[in-house]
């Protein structure tokens, strides 16, 4: 309890600075670099059914040696656990309630500040992904062993769940690793620099995540003709 009420506070029960806001920013930022890294590996992995169900089978018969499937499993109840860290410690920025909601809402409006409004799309996306991403890790996590068929069948049966998965997720990692450059590296004694380097990682991030959504897409096309 103390704790929450520190992170809460800022202030330590002594009245000192407490340091846990500070370490709950770190490891925000750790697992959400953990999990845009996962879903760009994830993305390659399942847009390897563009080269045939061979390749996708090839790329399973990798990640599972000796057919051991729960090394999936395990893998997937592992990312479960740090989806859940960073969903827990990004919801304490999360509007509180109305009131909270409505005052952010009226200062992304007078700021009119894409890095405002880009929190917000983040914080949306964020909040749908706490729902539709808990459900697709804990199928894998608990699931059966996976090949290109079962994975045909779901996607045929699941296909509008997962086109709106990919691009809620993307949105909130593509943000999500802009945002990790403002916080952690962008702070500079030249505004006029930082302010064009900001903009420069910006396009990069965004292009580069572009690119990957639109190979997935490409992907899901293909999985969906199967």
């Amino acid at each position: 309890m103390t704790s929450r009420i520190e992170g809460f506070l800022g202030r330590s029960v002594e009245g000192k600075k407490s340091r846990i806001p500070a370490l709950q920013d770190k490891l925000q930022s750790a697992t959400g670099l953990i999990m845009a890294c996962f879903m760009l590996c994830h993305m390659i992995f399942t847009g390897t059914i563009l080269f045939g169900e061979n390749a996708f089978e090839a790329v399973v018969a990798f990640a599972e040696p000796g057919g051991i499937h729960i090394i999936t499993n395990i893998v997937a109840f592992v990312i479960l656990i740090v989806f859940m860290i960073h969903a827990f410690t990004a919801m304490r920025k999360f509007p509180a309630n109305y009131a909270a909601y409505k005052a952010f809402k009226a200062h992304k409006i007078r700021m009119n500040h894409l890095d405002t409004t880009l929190w917000w799309f983040q914080f949306l996306t964020g909040f749908l992904l706490f729902f539709l991403a808990s459900m697709h890790i804990l199928t894998i996590a608990f699931g059966e062993k996976i090949d290109a068929w079962l994975s045909i069948d779901r996607f045929h049966q699941l296909h509008l769940f997962y086109f709106v998965l990919l691009i809620v997720t993307v949105t909130h990692a593509c943000i999500g690793s802009y945002r990790l450059y403002v916080k952690w590296y962008s702070i500079s004694d030249n505004p006029v620099r930082e302010k064009a380097l900001r903009q420069k990682v910006r396009t990069i991030v965004f292009v580069v995540w572009g690119l990957f959504l639109l190979w997935s897409l490409i992907a899901d096309v293909k999985w969906l003709s199967l």
